[in-house]
């Protein structure tokens, strides 16, 4: 399977207004309406295809941190998707099948090429701010967009060698394998006749939907980003709506818009840094998920900005004087307010997580 460096923040401005000095825009202060391109982001969405009920989002967020869905029982999808890192890992490439520990501390030889994104508001992955919530089906979703939902995303993992399969079963056995090892424990048996209201509910099709639909749990649509664009326009400081309007007047929003702040696209030769192309990355709970650039060379969120700095190359006009304030815009995108949970058991009697300890 092609891995695909992450070449992240991707900000890509393009020129709108000049610059009034080579150090920057100018500060304006001033509130607009910019309902034409974001929008805040509302609770969570759940297709009619894998529609919501609350078994199958308890049983979906057991196998989440189940190592019994990794080839060598080791490893759990919470391996690299922790809440106590934003529900990523904390670090410049993710180390999968054969690692031991948790975030930056964890080691191990089975190195991905790409940096694991957080798993915060997947749910809204691909929505725009003209998309209506009803009829809206998310994705695509990899960093190539190769997925076209999530459902589909959440086999990638399971049949990597390096993230979870290992090497000692094939792709093409892991999922009957796994099957086998959930109908050999009767909790699981009984949680996925709950969740799925049939007999003999334990099949690939049904631990992908329970995955995702645990996964769809996770949002965070309260920010002060949110709240200003739902009205609250006091919530915001000055610096913060100076930032804002040079993200705008910048270009930053012409990819970094809607709901998600990304159009979820990938733009072919623009504002890319590094050798591989990538869909535009969400910039929510962007604190969350250093370090930055696809090799993690990038530690700070300014330092990642500055990269953009007067980038003729890619016509970006921004300079050092802009990179404080729009930082100060992004981290409006933050909130400590998502679920944290973890169980304290899972069905298979594994440690939970797998080898995260």
């Amino acid at each position: 399977m092609k891995q695909i460096r992450f070449s992240v923040i991707a900000l890509t401005c393009v020129t709108l207004l000049g610059c009034e000095n080579p150090g920057g825009m100018g500060n304006d202060a001033q509130p607009r309406d910019y309902s034409s391109i974001f929008t805040p982001l509302t609770s969570s969405l759940y297709p009619s295809n894998n529609p919501y009920n609350e078994s199958k989002e308890q049983l979906g967020e057991l196998l989440f941190w189940d190592p019994v869905l990794s080839g060598d029982q080791n490893t759990s999808c919470a391996s690299c998707h922790h809440p106590d890192f934003g529900w990523a890992d904390g670090r410049a490439f993710s180390i999968g099948s054969d690692g031991v520990g948790l975030g930056p501390a964890r080691y191990g030889f089975e190195v991905t090429s790409i940096h694991s994104p957080t798993i915060m508001n997947v749910a809204f992955t691909g929505m725009t701010h003209n998309v209506t919530t009803e009829n809206f089906v998310s994705g695509g979703y990899f960093w190539d967009l190769r997925a076209s939902t999530l459902e589909d995303q959440a086999l990638g993992p399971i049949k990597n060698p390096v993230e979870m399969l290992g090497y000692n079963i094939s792709e093409q056995d892991i999922m009957a394998e796994i099957v086998t090892r959930l109908q050999a424990i009767p909790e699981y048996v009984e949680l996925f006749e709950q969740a799925f209201t049939v007999s003999d509910a334990i099949n690939s099709e049904n631990i992908v939907k329970a995955l995702a639909t645990f996964e769809r749990k996770i949002t965070t649509p309260n920010t002060r980003f949110d709240r200003f664009l739902s009205g609250e326009q006091t919530i915001f400081t000055q610096q913060e709506i100076i930032g804002l309007n040079k993200f705008i007047d910048g270009g930053c929003s012409r990819c970094h818009m809607g709901p998600m702040l990304s159009d979820n696209l990938i733009h072919i030769g623009e504002a890319i840094i590094g050798e591989d192309v990538v869909r535009t990355p969400s910039l929510r709970n962007i604190s969350y998920t250093a370090p930055y650039m696809h090799d993690g060379s990038r530690t700070r969120l300014i330092d990642a900005i500055a990269i953009y700095e007067n980038r003729g190359d890619i016509e970006v006009t921004i300079g050092d004087g802009d990179f404080n304030d729009i930082e100060a815009f992004l981290k409006t995108l933050n909130t400590d307010d998502f679920y944290k949970g973890k169980p304290n058991f899972v069905p298979s009697g594994l440690t939970v997580g797998g080898d995260i300890y």
